[in-house]
């Protein structure tokens, strides 16, 4: 009796993963292509403040995209997607970086494939890293998850 109740526990939340993983895929029906653009940064009041630079392609059966934004500061903002497209849009990987005159200052970064996260934080000239253990639902919210 004991062992029937497991197997039933154990079938309910594999098909809750299951059910969970496929409602967030998106289906594709026009597959992406490359793409350029120059987007600026702006505030509420609309004044500029970074240039950016959006690129998007595809290479391996992969979609990359990467956003840029230059601030006249020295800072740089970046962030990277790589998704699949086929059978359905699924974020695979993300990562985002700040520079500061070219040295990095911040980095985020997540593998959808095998659930790791890991953050590189330069805080009195050293980098702090840590992996975390990521619930695999879903993407995180950034260009990749805007994706159409």
């Amino acid at each position: 009796m004991l062992v029937r109740r497991k197997l039933a526990a154990f079938c309910l939340i594999l098909g809750a993963q299951w059910l969970a993983l496929s409602v967030l895929a998106i289906e594709v029906t026009e597959p992406a292509a490359a793409s350029h653009g120059y987007p600026g940064l702006c505030d509420l009041n609309g004044k500029k403040l970074a240039d950016g630079e959006f690129r998007q392609w595809v290479e391996n059966n992969r979609l990359h995209v990467v956003i840029t934004y230059k601030f006249s500061a020295g800072e740089v903002y970046e962030e990277h997607s790589q998704c699949r497209e086929e059978p359905e849009l699924i974020q695979e990987e993300w990562l985002w970086k700040e520079l500061k005159h070219g040295r990095s200052q911040r980095e985020f970064a997540a593998d959808f494939l095998t659930g790791i996260a890991s953050a590189h934080i330069r805080q009195d000239h050293k980098d702090v890293s840590k992996g975390l253990i990521l619930n695999r639902a879903g993407p995180l919210p950034g260009l990749g998850s805007a994706l159409p």
